[in-house]
């Protein structure tokens, strides 16, 4: 049998073959490097923990604002065809579906003939308490503790409301 003759190989690609196939000293990773790397994700885990805590926070905030203005504007509606506000049974009982988010406790805290009224919202994995004052032009901050028309006193012949839990 003849050999053909081989063509002759040049310097670069010879070099390049011998990169390709693995030498005694290319075993992996070494123990130092495994541990950089854990350490490098370790740091950015820890950096982007806090955020997303605080992003999910602000989520169960928004689910019970969502909640609080969605009551008012059922008061209001509840209110142009009857001469007061209603409490959630009386709403619910006109056909306002009322249904908060899940673990979103919605109340009429507070309600006063046609003068006002006072909503409060809370989730249950949120340690702020919500709350909507009618007569306060709307949606109190959150370093609101209670309802300033509850305190007030000026609204007299109010009632209490009740509440509702998603």
């Amino acid at each position: 049998m003849k050999h053909l003759p081989q063509a002759p190989q040049s310097d670069g690609l010879t070099r390049f073959a011998q990169r390709l196939t693995p030498s005694r000293d290319d075993r992996g990773f070494t123990l130092i490097e495994l541990l950089v790397v854990i350490i490098i994700i370790g740091i950015l885990a820890s950096s982007a923990l806090p955020l997303f805590v605080s992003q999910k926070r602000k989520a169960f905030d928004a689910s019970a604002k969502s909640g609080l203005r969605s009551l008012a504007v059922f008061q209001e509606a509840y209110l142009s065809g009857n001469s007061s506000y209603g409490d959630i049974a009386d709403l619910q009982g006109q056909g306002f579906g009322i249904t908060p988010s899940k673990n979103v406790t919605i109340s009429v805290v507070y309600r006063a003939a046609s003068t006002g009224y006072c909503l409060s919202a809370k989730h249950a994995n949120s340690p702020t308490t919500w709350y909507f004052d009618s007569q306060a032009g709307g949606l109190l901050g959150s370093s609101a503790t209670s309802c300033p028309m509850t305190n007030s006193g000026t609204t007299p012949g109010g009632s209490a409301g009740s509440s509702l839990t998603g």
